[in-house]
């Protein structure tokens, strides 16, 4: 049914407002959490869903976390006591409609005169989750028994405006650092009850009626839109494989089967990921909403940006998937421990490598795979605090950014779920909060996915305790299966994860599992080499002059240039230049033998 005409002006201004709103209830949780992991690396998100627990705004957010907040939303309707004034809902689980465990969602619903009008939604990852491993990731997990985190299937957290304090006891028992958990719980709630002040001075200058007939419009224009975008498409059927590391001796290598149907009279896209094995005894199963929102991922990286990011927009990517699967709806008692991140990584990257095949204009080759100790879980004893204990994950030399068409790959994307929305620690503040020292992070030489567009190189981190031992938690994919290129690029550089003894330097490496949580003792270090993303068209085509420029800069070598672009630089001087006959005859020679 279609909604009341509203004046285009005004749909203009309450959509800026929105948006406005949700920067705003950003800003707050950014300026008052307690982790570094939501103050300095804003791993958090925020949304506005409409009266019908409708995503209708966004501010910059993270990808995983937003293009699915509708489904953390709808829950709150099944609530026994129904939705009042003053609610406060806490769901982080991925089996209601959540991401996974460590992502806390808040939600507000927001009422005017008695009547429901929006609902603001506050999500931010924790520090700790209550894991049986001190980690907020458990990729070994059998079930969630095991896994071990604290589940809350969309309970009420405050009532008339009031913290349920009994809720607040059973969280702060079973967190590791509570007093940094209620830190961060006080910023989402400030968070969650700014917007809400908000949308209600809203409602107040302009009235319900109004209020809603924008929403509806807003909407239906969000549809329209993407409906003229995809008509856009050529119509047809596409598949793409895009295969995962196994968990040595506990899960196999998987390979995610993407099939895509799009439907350009109709408006609609559409992904079927129900041929795809069943639910795993492990921690890598995707949930209902990390599947929805990294195909939608995978879509709108491919699309103008100007389409509202809305429901409206969103409902034309349709997902087909079923229960009980690895990407599909989480099924009790199934982990779902990283349903954010590896698994998640790879399907968006086969989709937006999938729609390469659809859209020419906006090409894009598979992101770097993820998590690589550099993005790890740390904890121990910090002497210097009295021997506190310490939990939390650090964002720093994961590169990752894939080929583009047009642009090389983003230095500090880290990977496709993020989407560069994150921030790498500051090494110093980093120091300053932790008993540990960054030995190195620096980009390694001759590491790009390489193309005429080349991906950013890896990144190689190193981190050592200053006294008592570290425990690193990870989750290493892309040692044996790095990110592909697309349209003749060539994958990016494999993922690695090792340890060495500092007095015996780097020749005592010794390698570590892909998946592991091991403790680093005083005098070891650690060592992450992140996965670069694949590249994008040919090596053989890049602008010779690129070429040049990345070999002066350090990121590739003399000889790298040569037999991957096929190009011959004069390096005697300090100004390298390209010797444009040895080139133009080295790529004839390797284009045939490519063929």
């Amino acid at each position: 049914m279609s909604s009341k005409k509203v004046e285009p002006y005004l749909m203009s201004v309450l959509s800026s407002r929105l948006y406005s709103i949700g920067l705003e209830m950003t800003n707050t949780l950014m300026r008052t959490a307690r982790s570094q992991l939501m103050s300095v690396c804003h791993d958090l998100s925020t949304a506005i869903c409409d009266r019908n627990g409708k995503v209708i705004a966004l501010a910059e957010s993270i990808p995983v976390h937003c293009a699915n907040m509708g489904l953390t939303v709808n829950p709150c309707f099944k609530h026994p006591e129904g939705i009042k004034e003053g609610d406060l809902f806490l769901n982080n689980s991925p089996y209601h409609g959540n991401t996974h465990h460590a992502d806390y969602t808040y939600i507000a619903p927001v009422f005017y005169k008695g009547e429901l009008m929006f609902f603001a939604v506050t999500k931010g990852h924790q520090a700790d989750c209550g894991n049986s491993i001190p980690s907020t990731y458990h990729p070994t997990a059998k079930d969630m028994y095991e896994e071990g985190a604290l589940d809350w299937p969309c309970i009420k957290i405050q009532k008339n405006y009031q913290d349920i304090h009994d809720i607040i006891a059973i969280a702060k028992q079973r967190i590791r650092v509570p007093e940094m958990w209620y830190g961060d719980y006080l910023a989402c709630v400030g968070s969650s009850r700014t917007g809400e002040k908000r949308l209600i001075e809203m409602c107040e200058e302009y009235g319900n009626d109004i209020v809603k007939d924008f929403c509806d419009a807003y909407q239906e224009y969000g549809s329209k839109r993407m409906m003229e975008e995809i008509k856009k498409f050529p119509a047809g059927h596409w598949e793409y494989d895009v295969t995962c590391d196994e968990i040595e001796g506990i899960v196999p290598e998987v390979t995610i089967h993407i099939k895509c149907d799009v439907f350009p009279e109709e408006g609609n896209i559409v992904f079927d990921l129900r041929e795809n094995r069943d639910s795993l005894p492990c921690g890598l199963n995707m949930c209902e909403a990390t599947t929805l929102a990294s195909v939608v991922t995978g879509v709108l990286n491919h699309i103008t940006t100007d389409i509202p990011c809305n429901e409206g927009a969103m409902s034309h990517i349709k997902v087909l998937m079923r229960e009980g699967c690895i990407v599909g709806k989480s099924k009790m008692p199934y982990s779902s421990s990283l349903a954010t991140t590896n698994y998640a990584d790879r399907l968006i990257s086969g989709v937006q490598a999938l729609m390469n095949q659809i859209v020419v204009q906006y090409g894009i080759a598979e992101g770097g795979a993820v998590q690589c100790p550099a993005v790890a879980v740390v904890s121990g004893v910090d002497f210097r605090k009295n021997y506190s204990p310490y939990v939390n994950q650090i964002f720093c030399g994961m590169t990752g950014g894939p080929g583009v068409l047009g642009h090389d790959g983003w230095v500090t994307y880290q990977y496709p779920v993020t989407g560069g929305a994150m921030n790498w620690n500051s090494t110093e503040v980093l120091e300053q909060q932790y008993p540990f020292k960054v030995v190195h992070e620096e980009i390694m030489i001759d590491t790009v996915g390489a193309g005429k567009y080349d991906s950013a190189p890896s990144c190689k981190f190193v981190l050592t305790p200053r006294k008592e031992p570290v425990t690193c938690a990870y989750s290493c994919d892309g040692i044996k299966n790095p990110p592909k290129g697309a349209c003749g690029g060539f994958s990016g550089h494999e993922a690695g994860a090792w340890k060495y003894i500092i007095e015996e330097g780097e020749t005592s490496r010794v390698d570590l599992p892909p998946f592991a949580e091991p403790v680093i003792e005083y005098g070891e270090a650690i060592v992450s080499e992140s996965s670069s993303g694949g590249g994008y068209g040919s090596p053989l085509e890049r602008e010779p002059k690129m070429v040049c420029h990345r070999v002066r800069e350090g990121w590739i070598s003399k000889e790298f240039a040569e037999k991957v672009y096929g190009v011959v630089l004069d390096t005697s001087k300090e100004e390298y230049t390209v010797d444009l006959e040895k080139t133009k005859k080295l790529r004839e020679k390797l284009s045939l033998e490519r063929r």
